[in-house]
């Protein structure tokens, strides 16, 4: 596909018209002397039917779509901006632009649709969306993939397999759940009780996560027992009242595993609280709070690599746009501890610069 700027399209239109003009000016004056016959009109027609031709082609340009819809969970967090990071670094490499819009909570599931439809209505020539929930996301993909608009899924499964306009790329929950078990085994020298909070059904990368983490932990570690569970909630607040309300629960408590970023940052407020966060270990999930890893209030966290995450989305994205078939891809995510933290590894997952460099 051409890529054109806007100042491309300017001048190709200022052209044509001139073209135009030129034309008509020729027009009148062959009808005020004569010439041999047939070739002035042909000349005329000829002229006539090249202007028609570069107007056309310059309409044509402009009705191209060159933005790429790119639709986060929710916006300003270090777990969804380094998508954006990622998505505009190959989108400027191939002449593409993003449009980057989500909803202000991460449990806005109308809001999502709402902006991926509206995206499509105004013509944009894909979609890169991390769906907040697996089911209600479904019918909408469906809808834009039937309409011949390239999609790309990200973060999690939505149970429709890839296709020409449809292709997935994953962070590797299965390989998150391993890495999560084995801190856990590590820090808790093989034996203990702990708690999963965070768990999330309606979300298919969470339950894959939940249970990798808990097959590992009942293979590897059998003296590390699994005392109690809690559902996720929509908010931080709220994550945080279940967590302290399982900490004045009577129960024994040697760590929490938290499966999601309102999980681990609500479940970190609730051990702060409590004045625990020296005696309850937490491992959590996708990145968000780095003071507490720093000090070692937080243990660790397994972070999605989403800044990677958006530089093969976007790549997928380009190959659909060319007719390319769709496919499946996944990344794997990776622990940050306080010996980690301020790595040049983990600097470039957390990274949020979208803008162009100067």
């Amino acid at each position: 596909m051409v890529q054109m700027t806007h100042a491309d399209l300017d001048a190709m239109t200022m052209v044509a018209q001139i073209s135009t003009r030129a034309n008509l000016e020729k027009a009148k004056s062959s009808r005020d002397r004569p010439s041999p016959p047939g070739r002035g009109g042909a000349a005329i027609v000829a002229l006539a039917a090249c202007s028609l031709l570069l107007s056309l082609f310059v309409a044509a340009c402009r009705r191209s779509p060159q933005i790429i819809a790119v639709i986060p969970r929710t916006c300003g967090t270090a777990l969804w901006e380094p998508v954006h990071a990622g998505a505009a670094e190959v989108a400027r490499s191939i002449g593409l632009d993003v449009y980057w819009n989500g909803p202000m909570r991460d449990d806005d599931t109308q809001t999502q649709i709402s902006l991926i439809e509206k995206s499509v209505d105004r013509g944009v020539a894909g979609v890169i969306v991390s769906p907040i929930q697996t089911l209600p996301l479904r019918t909408p993909v469906r809808g834009i993939v039937a309409q011949g608009v390239p999609v790309v899924v990200i973060d999690t499964e939505l149970g429709i397999p890839v296709g020409p306009k449809l292709s997935y790329v994953l962070n590797d929950e299965r390989i998150g759940g391993q890495i999560a078990a084995r801190r856990i085994g590590q820090i808790l020298q093989g034996q203990g009780n702990i708690a999963i909070v965070g768990i999330r059904p309606e979300l298919q990368s969470n339950t894959v996560r939940e249970r990798s983490f808990e097959s590992t932990l009942s293979r590897e570690f059998p003296q590390i027992h699994v005392v109690a569970r809690r559902l996720g909630l929509s908010s931080v607040p709220q994550e945080q009242h279940s967590a302290e309300s399982l900490l004045t629960g009577g129960q024994s408590l040697d760590a929490i595993v938290a499966l999601s970023l309102a999980a681990t940052r609500g479940t970190y407020y609730a051990l702060a609280e409590f004045a625990k966060v020296r005696t309850i270990k937490l491992v959590g999930f996708d990145q968000d709070l780095l003071p507490p890893i720093r000090d070692g209030g937080i243990d660790s966290v397994v972070v999605q690599n989403t800044y990677e995450i958006g530089r093969v989305a976007m790549d997928l994205m380009a190959r659909e746009l060319k007719g390319g078939a769709g496919s499946e891809a996944s990344v794997e995510p990776v622990l940050m501890t306080r010996d980690n933290v301020d790595s040049d590894q983990i600097r470039r997952i957390e990274t949020m610069s979208w803008w162009p460099p100067q």
